[in-house]
């Protein structure tokens, strides 16, 4: 049996996902090195990323600030999610590049679902037919 990005995604991006939800909702400012490790950057990181661009306190609306400049894996989604401008349905292109998967065999999965768009519900099809 073959690893898919399904169990990829649910293993690994999906629960980093629901505990940065978690963390948002749990208080209105946060200190950097909590943000750091949620967004698993270093604290040097989330700093620089503070002084760049003039952040004095992080609030929600700064923590996705520092989400779409840090270098982690969930950060790099993130900010390639916003750069696609957040599309209500992907192409595949749109799925390759967002989660930084390979393009063809993205695009395989699907010709073999025989569709050009799918929505964030019909997604996890998709993942499951991308070998990973």
């Amino acid at each position: 049996m073959e690893y898919t990005f399904l169990e990829e995604f649910r293993q690994n991006i999906e629960p980093r996902i629901a505990e940065i939800d978690i963390f948002l909702r749990s208080q209105d400012e946060f200190c950097a090195g909590c943000v750091a490790r949620v967004l698993s950057l270093c604290e040097d990181e989330v700093r620089g990323i503070m002084e760049s661009v003039g952040m004095t306190k992080i609030d929600r609306s700064s923590f996705m600030q520092i989400m779409s400049r840090g270098s982690s894996r969930i950060c790099g989604m993130y900010s390639r999610e916003i750069a696609a401008k957040s599309p209500s349905t992907y192409t595949s292109d749109d799925i390759a590049y967002i989660y930084n998967l390979d393009k063809q065999a993205v695009k395989n999965a699907y010709q073999n679902l025989k569709i050009k768009e799918v929505t964030a519900f019909t997604m996890p099809l998709v993942f499951a037919r991308i070998p990973y």
